[in-house]
């Protein structure tokens, strides 16, 4: 039973300090000190809320005019107009108006208007208003304009940010200018600054630098995108970095078949853009009645020299092994290649062009297998390592 009475005069001080707030704060007059055990039981009786008070002191809940000064309360301070100086509370404080001050509590801090200063609470803390402030929450922090830090052990939500948000899991906000960072997710609308999640960045328009553990998303980029695996953005003006970057428009896909003295057939697709795109490739080598098969993953840039003619400068890296379903060894080809392109058609090029090889081979007669006749052995101790130079010859589309 006193459980259910204390609650219901705690939720009773709330909702009567929230429909006094406009009533009440043209009419309050400042006094230089208040003990309230709960309000109207205190120094102030029945007019409280109409009284701004230098230090304050609430042993269980009180609900004032306001601080300008010092408030210190056992459970809840809440006041009815703005706050000034400091509060703590043991469980919350809650400010109709403004607040220029720090503010400590248990579980939560919340401000109707404008917020400077400090906020920090076990669980959540909210501002209504601008927010020029720092923002240190448990578990959320909720601003509307912020200009300060948020951190919080969960997430962070802004209409709008000027600062940073840091939170354990991720960050919201319509438009954003400075940092954001989590261990999961940012979401946000424009964003001018740096992105840094765990898993997902996601934005309208990107001015600056996305960092995605795995994804990154964007409708417009100027600056850098880099992803654990993939981008995807409409258009960029800066360079993806990820192991798949799909540009929608302006972006380069090709397809390649192709054939050197390593593997004679080689099919690979290219994705990015035209000065810096990832590519894929699956080689295969019948020799007697085994087969070799290699997987592999490069990098490379195509210069165009004119409409007809382009080089592509790539480096590529193969996993190899015999048939394709057995345990993989330690057998690893890292080449780079060269490629003269010659356009015939407006998706589809012959190319040919030189390539050198670093071949690392777990034992010497897979070695001798893989590498060439005019190969050069490097070492021939626990590993093989062998080096050559080759040719590369195919079509494009």
């Amino acid at each position: 039973m006193k459980h259910k009475l204390l609650f219901i005069s705690l939720l009773f001080l709330i909702i009567i300090g929230i429909n006094a707030q406009e009533e009440d704060k043209h009419e309050a007059n400042i006094r230089p000190f208040q003990v309230t055990f709960i309000t109207p039981l205190g120094t102030n009786g029945t007019e409280a809320p109409r009284i701004i008070n230098n230090f304050s002191f609430n042993i269980l809940a009180g609900y004032n005019g306001g601080v300008d000064g010092f408030e210190l309360g056992g459970f809840l301070n809440l006041a009815n107009d703005y706050v000034k100086g400091f509060q703590i509370g043991g469980f919350g404080n809650i400010t109709g108006g403004n607040s220029e001050a720090g503010q400590i509590a248990g579980f939560m801090n919340i401000n109707g208007g404008e917020v400077e200063g400090f906020q920090g609470s076990g669980f959540i803390n909210i501002a209504g208003g601008r927010t020029e402030a720092v923002q240190i929450g448990g578990f959320t922090n909720i601003s509307g304009a912020l200009e300060g830090v948020q951190v919080s052990g969960f997430g962070n939500i802004a209409k709008e940010t000027n600062g940073v948000q840091a939170a354990g899991f991720g960050n919201i906000a319509e438009q954003s200018e400075g940092v954001q960072i989590s261990g999961f997710m940012n979401v946000t609308g424009d964003m001018t600054g740096v992105q840094v999640a765990g898993f997902l960045n996601r934005t309208s328009n990107m001015d600056g630098v996305q960092g995605g553990g795995f994804l990154n998303i964007a409708e417009k980029v100027k600056g850098v995108q880099i992803a654990g695996f993939i981008n995807i953005c409409d258009t960029i003006d800066g360079i993806p970095i990820a192991p798949l970057s799909i540009v929608k428009r302006g972006g380069y896909r090709r397809f390649e078949f192709w054939g050197n003295e390593t593997f004679f057939m080689n099919a690979s697709f290219k994705i990015g853009l035209r000065y810096f795109y990832t590519v894929f490739t699956l080689g295969f080598k019948p020799v007697e009645s085994d087969f070799n098969t290699g997987i592999a993953f490069g990098v490379g840039t195509n210069i165009e020299l004119d409409k007809d003619k382009s080089i592509d400068i790539e480096a590529h890296s193969y996993a190899m092994n015999r048939y394709f379903w057995e345990n993989w060894n330690y057998n690893y080809l890292n080449q780079l290649r060269v490629s003269f392109n010659y356009h015939i058609a407006e998706h589809f090029s012959i190319f040919a062009g030189p390539s050198f090889n670093i071949l690392v081979a777990d034992i010497i007669d897979y070695a001798d297998e893989i590498a060439p006749s005019w190969a050069f052995t490097i070492a021939d101790r626990k590993d093989s390592i062998r080096g050559w130079f080759g040719f590369n010859l195919g079509m494009k589309f």
